[in-house]
């Protein structure tokens, strides 16, 4: 039985695994999250949860060789091939949902899982196709107001007042709140990574 630990600031991906029924602890490390303009978002987003557990190891070494289990994660919205990470401020937020306004967008979320017993490793993503209806600027002004959207990527989150905004959502929503919870339970599977749990209803998508 492995531990898990999240290598992860996120308290949306925090609240997905714990009602998911998994017992993990939480600790993190401080890396950059700016993908180059010239990097293929999905790529710079998968090097970046990468990036993550590599700067745990190194700073853990202690932990080699033991039962554990790291995950990171990353989630980017990707509109017409441009990254829209989290906003600097206000100002950008506005522009970020400006642009999203009656338009359809990707949302791709990078998970790392490494073993930290025999530093085996898997990356992958999931993605998740969201549509905004056309939104009027005083919606945009009031919802970048309320202070939501400020550590989102993409300046919104779905889960919250931000729902209002969107119109239509094809493929996993616990994937745009920021965790492809249904993906990382059929890795695990095939890995054969047991990991400790709550007993818990059957998880609601």
């Amino acid at each position: 039985m492995f531990e898990l630990v999240l290598v992860s600031e996120s308290p949306r991906r925090r609240q997905i695994l714990s009602e998911a029924g998994f017992l993990f602890r939480v600790d993190t490390v401080k890396i950059s999250e700016i993908i180059e303009e010239n990097v293929n978002p999905e790529e710079g987003i998968k090097a970046i949860a990468r990036a993550k557990v590599e700067a745990y190891v190194q700073t853990h070494n202690h932990l080699k060789y033991k039962d554990i289990l790291l995950v990171s994660a990353d989630t980017m919205v990707v509109l017409q091939g441009r990254a829209l990470g989290k906003p600097k401020n206000s100002t950008e937020a506005e522009q970020f949902l400006r642009s999203l306004s009656g338009k359809k967008h990707s949302v791709i979320t990078a998970v790392c899982i490494y073993c930290l017993k025999d530093s085996q490793f898997i990356l992958f993503s999931d993605k998740t196709e969201v549509e905004f209806r056309k939104l009027s600027e005083s919606e945009i002004v009031r919802y970048v107001e309320s202070g939501e959207s400020l550590d989102k990527a993409g300046a919104y989150a779905i889960q919250g007042a931000g729902g209002q905004l969107v119109s239509a959502v094809r493929g996993s929503i616990q994937n745009v709140i920021g965790f492809p919870i249904e993906l990382f339970e059929e890795k695990l599977k095939e890995k054969g990574w047991n990991v400790a749990r709550h007993t818990v209803t059957k998880y609601s998508k």
